[in-house]
């Protein structure tokens, strides 16, 4: 071979000792992409080692090789470069391996591409570091936010503070927030906690040092936190320029010890607790605490017991042995030789039961005790500790509820009665056992639902049963009612169903309690009586011994206007109110008994009564025939009617005649006096001679002719009162208007007087009266308190209504001079009496206001005392 054929030989031979000898990852290939030479590089990186590859093809060595990768080839094959920094290699296995490489095409001596040369390099350890350290940065990211840290950093040439976002979370500031130093420390709380901060910054510049303090702030939305601050100084040419250092909220933490410490403290209560026993023991079993409670329930000193006795002291033997059998069959052991202090297994222990307690004196009680094991840090039992409670009380509450129980099945089995729960929720349904005899099911028939029942319902009433729950349901309250069933051995049976409707604090319903009794027998029987009863001409009503309505007939229902639904279980008040109810004798009510029934609508129902008592087995009833005596009653009353009407009348002219008869002696009274006058006035007149004393004489005849008229005009208009039938001028009046009007008429004197005039007639503010009297009243009585005032201080006067006793009373109060009552009491309203010095007195208004007010049928009456006041009350009938 010619020098120049081997020339290319040659080349191609030293290319492939090159890459063969190269330090890093070198392949070359030809264009088949066989390998031609590789590097031991190559070799180690994709661990083919003890593998002859030459000759072999790239894809068949990287089966797991993809497409991608192979369009590249092809690519580079026809003249093109690639390369990547960076990239995932899926190795066959599934492991991740991560390369770099440079990609291009070697070219022969004539210039033709003749394969591939691939430069590669395994980065998959420095690859593992970068996401090492990412994780890391990551981890410590996360770290810094679950654990609050954050960073800060003041620089000391600009006095200006950086915080990064955990930092301005904490003191809820804007991120990117950079306040000066006065700035940040006007965050913290209180002086202390500001010079504090001020301190260590001072010290750690000064010393060069670092500080840890704890500090509380007070962040931007005024929420209290505490802080844990560590920082360090900077130097730069040994001169102080900056501090930094972190930030940790401590908030949670202070929470919770501050929650530890409540724990603490309620934890240290229960133990001091004199109704809770507290034992503890060590490894060889001698009690080591012996608190207050245990003291009280065992009647031991703490002295006695502690360091000195073991449980056994206050433990009976046969609950002992008891208790380590079953740890021994709980755990697999030899009851014989089982010792739970050594053979628990290394695991949290705990046991709840009822043990029986021997106190010092030898009785004994029952307590219920939680036995807990207590480990060191090896995780080995070091003791127990039992808490117990004494529960005599409970077992005394569950064996009588145990009596209950047996004394509720009894009943249920003597009354064909089942009670029921119903968990609306859940749909579960619990039965008692007599309810699954009632329908005929199989005790061992536990999932009950509300469709189990529904499937024993009578098809006929399936529509009202659904009908009534649902009504239950939306109106939170169950009502008694009946359907019939189907049981499982095809009878038929009348049930009558008791409920009560459960709901939680939000309203809802989530249970419905009840009860559910056989009543078929008695409804056979109700038909039968009440055939009976619809015979019967009167009302026939059958109520219990405490007066609740049993039954009804057709009559009842026509008299009252009832229907059999609206009075069952209702009282029998209900149709005869007002008449409490007794388990009566046998009696018919007699004429001088007014009973009245209460019709539906309202109306009155004169009745008689017949009562019969009846004493069948499920207890005593009352049979009432009720007798409408309307009729009867309509002529009674029109006799009463009658004989009230002569009554009146007799008495309205006993009345007059009476008082006519005072009018009389008033008048021959007040009458004779000025007459008697008259004539000696002129008798006197006749023997006088002397014209000055005749003319003296005619000045007195003047005088007493003026008082005479006077109180002639006083006894016709009297007079008129009294014989006026008044009831014609009655109207409704408001009082407000007649003292407005009285106001208006004495306002000059109000005036003069400076009276002030205070009313309430809120209670009553409107009578039936004769206007002109109501008048009339009210012009005397304030003008009498404004007339007789004391000198002493301005007229003060009440005026009030009210009802009392079914009647109408209006008070007039003054603070006037007053009546003396026991020396002028008995003639106060008497005519021409008066009472004070006064140039106006002339003894008539109070006269006329009695006047009036006993025309109408009113009483006027005064309580006074001297110069305190008068109060005068008027009763209107």
């Amino acid at each position: 071979m010619s020098a120049a054929n081997k020339k290319p030989e040659l080349q191609e031979e030293y290319r492939k000792i090159f890459i063969e000898q190269a330090p890093t990852a070198i392949a070359m290939l030809d264009n088949n992409m066989c390998y031609i030479a590789v590097s031991q590089s190559w070799i180690r990186d994709y661990g083919l080692e003890g593998k002859e590859i030459i000759g072999l093809s790239h894809y068949d060595v990287f089966p797991e090789i993809s497409d991608d990768w192979k369009a590249i080839h092809q690519k580079c094959l026809k003249g093109a470069t690639d390369s990547c920094e960076e990239a995932p290699f899926r190795r066959a296995d599934g492991s991740i391996q991560w390369i770099h490489w440079d990609v291009s095409p070697w070219h022969n001596t004539e210039g033709v591409i003749g394969g591939l040369i691939m430069h590669t390099g395994d980065i998959t350890h420095h690859k593992k570091k970068e996401r090492e350290k990412e994780r890391i940065e990551e981890i410590l990211e996360e770290t810094n936010k679950i654990a609050r840290i954050g960073t800060w950093e003041l620089d000391l040439a600009t006095n200006e503070v950086y915080w990064n976002t955990i930092t301005s979370e904490i003191y809820e500031v804007p991120e990117g927030y950079k306040p000066n130093f006065e700035e940040a420390l006007n965050f913290f709380k209180n002086d202390q906690s500001r010079k504090k901060a001020k301190n260590a910054v001072k010290d750690a510049i000064s010393h060069r040092s670092y500080f840890d303090i704890e500090l509380e702030l007070t962040t931007a939305k005024g929420n209290t936190r505490w802080i844990r601050v560590v920082g360090k100084s900077e130097f730069v040419n040994n001169k102080p320029s900056h501090l930094f250092g972190i930030i940790q909220d401590l908030s949670k933490l202070k929470l919770s010890e501050q929650a530890l410490n409540r724990a603490h403290a309620e934890l240290k209560a229960i133990f001091n607790s004199e109704f809770i026993s507290i034992i503890s023991t060590n490894a060889d079993g001698i009690i080591n605490n012996f608190n207050r409670g245990a003291e009280s329930l065992l009647g031991y000193s703490a002295s006695e017991i502690v360091g000195l006795k073991k449980p056994s002291i206050y433990l009976i033997e046969e609950d002992t042995l008891r208790f380590r059998n079953d740890l021994a069959k709980r755990y697999g052991k030899d009851p014989s030789t089982f010792n739970h202090y050594v053979d628990l297994p290394e695991k949290d222990f705990s046991d709840t039961r009822e043990w029986i307690y021997r106190r010092k004196d030898g009785s004994t009680f029952p307590a219920l005790s939680t036995l807990s094991a207590i480990r060191n840090n090896n995780g080995r039992i070091a003791g127990f500790v039992a808490v117990a409670t004494d529960i005599s009380e409970i077992k005394k509450a569950q064996t009588e509820l145990l009596k209950k129980n047996q004394l509720l099945n009894f009943a249920e089995q003597i009354t064909a009665m089942g009670h029921w729960q119903w968990d609306t929720v859940a749909d579960k349904v619990k039965w008692s056992q007599n309810l699954y005899k009632l329908v005929e099911l199989e005790e061992e028939t536990v999932d009950l639902k509300f469709d189990t029942y529904f499937g024993f319902v009578h098809p006929e009433d399936k529509e009202i049963v659904s009908q009534h729950f649902e009504k239950s349901a939306n109106d939170k309250r169950f009502d008694s009612f009946m359907h019939r069933i189907i049981t499982t051995g095809g009878t038929t049976k009348t049930i009558q169903l008791l409920g009560k409707v459960i709901t939680d604090r939000a309203g809802n319903v989530i249970e419905m309690i009840g009860t559910a009794q056989d009543v078929t027998e008695i409804k056979k029987a109700e038909k039968k009586f009440r055939g009976l009863l619809e015979s019967a001409p009167d009302a026939m009503v059958i109520a219990n011994e405490k007066g609740k309505i049993e039954h009804i007939n057709r009559q009842t229902e026509e008299l009252f206007g009832y229907t059999t639904e609206e009075l069952y279980k209702k009282s029998v008040e209900v149709l005869i109110p007002n008449r409490v109810f007794s388990f009566p004798k046998t009696r018919i009510t007699t004429e001088g008994e007014e009973l009245y029934g209460v019709h539906k609508d309202g109306r009155q129902i004169p009745v008689q009564i017949s009562f019969n008592p009846l004493y069948p087995e499920d207890g005593p009833i009352v049979v009432a025939a009720i007798k409408d005596v309307t009729t009867q009653k309509l002529a009674e009353q029109k006799l009463i009617e009658a004989k009230e009407s002569l009554e009146v009348i007799a008495q309205k002219l006993s009345n007059q005649n009476r008082q006519l008869a005072d009018f009389t002696h008033i008048t021959s009274h007040n009458l004779r006096a000025p007459v008697s006058n008259l004539i000696s006035l002129l008798e006197i007149y006749n023997y006088t001679e002397n014209e000055e004393e005749r003319k003296d004489l005619f000045g007195k005849f003047e005088t007493v002719i003026q008082h005479l008229t006077l109180t002639l005009d006083t006894l016709v208009d009297a007079l008129k009162t009294k014989i006026n039938d008044s009831d014609e001028d009655l109207e409704y009046i408001a009082l407000d208007n007649i003292l407005n009007n009285t106001k208006e008429i004495l306002s000059g004197k109000i005036l003069k007087s400076g009276a002030v005039i205070r009313s309430d007639f809120s209670k009553v503010p409107n009578i039936r009266y004769n206007k002109i009297y109501m008048e009339s009243i009210f012009l005397n009585l304030v003008g009498n308190s404004i007339k007789y005032k004391s000198e002493a201080r301005s007229p003060e006067i009440s005026i009030t209504s009210e009802i009392k006793d079914g009647e109408i009373i209006l008070k007039f109060e003054d603070n006037g001079l007053g009546i003396d009552m026991e020396k002028h009491g008995h003639k106060l309203f008497g005519l021409n009496k008066v009472f004070h010095r006064h140039p106006e007195a002339k003894g008539v208004g109070l006269f006329l206001t009695k006047t009036q007010i006993e025309a109408m049928g009113g009483v006027i009456s005064a309580s006074s005392e001297v110069n305190v006041g008068t109060t005068f009350t008027i009763n209107f009938n």
